[in-house]
C-alpha cells in the first residue's frame, strides 16, 4: 500500500488498521519505504507491504480494499494515468494463486519492476516465490536497476 497526500503515515496506518477489521488478521507489517512518484509528476509517497491471514476469497479482498480506499478519500481515475492518492492498495501475492481476470491479476502484473514494492516485501518474506514465472521475489530485485533515492524509513507498526 502506498500513500503520497496528507500525513502518509497517519494514512497506512488508519488503512492497516481497517484491512485487519475488514479483511483479516495483519501477520507481518515491513519498515515504511519512501520514494519519488513513478509514472508521473507528484509528491513522494510512503509505501509498505503486508501479509495477511484470511478466510475470504481474491475478489472478496478486492471488494474490501476497493471499499476501504474509497472510505478513506480515494477519488476515482478519470483517465488511465497514474495521480496523487491518499492511499493506493494493491493486492501483490495471495498464497499460490495465479488469477487473471478482467478486474483482478494476481500476482500483480508490474511488482517485480518496482523497488518499491520489492524492498518491503522481501522484509516481510525473502523466500516468496512468484508463483506464474517460479522467479524469486529477491531474483527479481537483483535484476532491476537499483534505485538509490528509495529511503527506508524507522516504522514498527507494533509500537503504533
Amino acid at each position: 500500500m502506498g500513500s503520497n497526500i496528507g500525513d502518509r503515515q497517519s494514512n497506512l496506518i488508519n488503512c492497516i488498521k481497517l484491512i485487519e477489521e475488514k479483511a483479516g488478521n495483519i501477520n507481518l507489517v515491513s519498515s515504511i519505504y519512501k520514494n519519488s512518484a513513478q509514472g508521473f509528476d507528484g509528491d513522494y509517497f510512503y509505501n509498505l507491504c503486508l501479509e495477511i491471514t484470511t478466510s475470504k476469497n481474491p475478489q472478496q479482498i478486492l471488494s474490501i480494499i476497493l471499499k476501504i480506499e474509497k472510505d478513506m478519500g480515494r477519488k476515482i481515475r478519470d483517465s488511465k494515468n497514474y495521480e496523487s492518492r491518499i492511499i493506493d492498495i494493491d493486492i501483490i501475492l495471495f498464497d499460490d494463486l495465479v488469477l487473471a481476470e478482467k478486474n483482478l491479476k494476481i500476482p500483480h502484473p508490474k511488482f517485480h519492476e518496482r523497488n518499491f514494492v520489492l524492498l518491503p516485501l522481501i522484509e516481510i518474506n525473502n523466500q516468496l516465490i512468484n508463483p506464474k514465472t517460479n522467479i524469486s521475489v529477491e531474483d527479481y530485485l537483483k535484476n532491476i536497476k537499483p534505485d538509490n533515492s528509495i529511503e527506508k524509513l524507522n516504522f514498527n507498526y507494533q509500537e503504533v
